[in-house]
């Protein structure tokens, strides 16, 4: 990941994002990110932190919208924890000799970051009567 001006968009984005999480997390709202990493090699999408799934599918539906079907899902707490992965994920990669480069990455890779903030709804009091009808 290295320091400086030489770093990648990723640890400089994932920085930002989790200095901006800092300040959300309060006690009326949560942030949450995850991380998945696949790998598309020979028109097969993989699950590059989940090695032994392969053959995974796209889909779509109308809640989620376009998801890989299987497609491992980690949390994330720290840029440290992001930086495992994505060194993890890499690691895993299809990777061949070319005559360029001894070990050229044969596959397309796709990371991806899922940042979800929830507000905490306050206690309310319970509506009470007889059930069916408005309160009252």
């Amino acid at each position: 990941w290295g320091d400086g001006h030489g770093r990648g968009i990723i640890p400089r984005s994932m920085e930002e994002i989790f200095e901006h999480i800092s300040h959300w997390n309060t006690m009326q709202s949560r942030v949450q990110v995850r991380a998945s990493y696949l790998q598309i090699y020979n028109e097969i999408i993989s699950d590059l932190l989940k090695p032994d799934r392969s053959h995974l599918v796209i889909r779509e539906d109308r809640r989620r919208g376009v998801f890989v079907e299987g497609l491992s899902e980690w949390l994330c707490r720290s840029v440290e924890e992001v930086q495992t992965l994505m060194d993890h994920g890499s690691a895993a990669r299809a990777t061949a000799q070319t005559g360029a480069n001894d070990a050229s990455s044969r596959s397309h890779a796709v990371f991806m970051i899922i940042v979800e903030r929830a507000e905490r709804v306050a206690n309310t009091e319970p509506v009470t009567g007889a059930g069916g009808g408005a309160p009252g």
